[in-house]
């Protein structure tokens, strides 16, 4: 007898939807991570948008707030990889 922890990922795995689940929990702890370290001002003023060969793609409404992202980008990305246990991302871009 199986137990329905087991059984649940194993169908997830085979529709597909175990790759968006773990997208949205990326985008998640990233927005968790912002909120923490600039506050929720800058965290109104940005967008995750997708992740694609494990490159988030961030929107930002200033270059300024996207220059503050990319000196931190290195922190961001050790953390959620931490977080995951394993290589979920590489990379963050950022777009005005």
């Amino acid at each position: 007898m199986q137990h329905i922890k087991v059984l649940l990922n194993k169908r997830l795995r085979q529709t597909g939807l175990s790759k968006n689940i773990n997208t949205s929990l990326v985008i998640e702890e990233f927005e968790v991570l912002i909120e923490q370290a600039l506050g929720e001002k800058v965290y109104a003023r940005i967008k995750p948008l997708y992740i694609k060969n494990k490159i988030l793609t961030v929107a930002c409404l200033s270059s300024v707030m996207a220059q503050e992202l990319n000196i931190r980008k290195r922190q961001l990305i050790a953390q959620i990889n931490k977080k995951f246990g394993s290589l979920v991302l590489k990379d963050i871009r950022f777009i005005l």
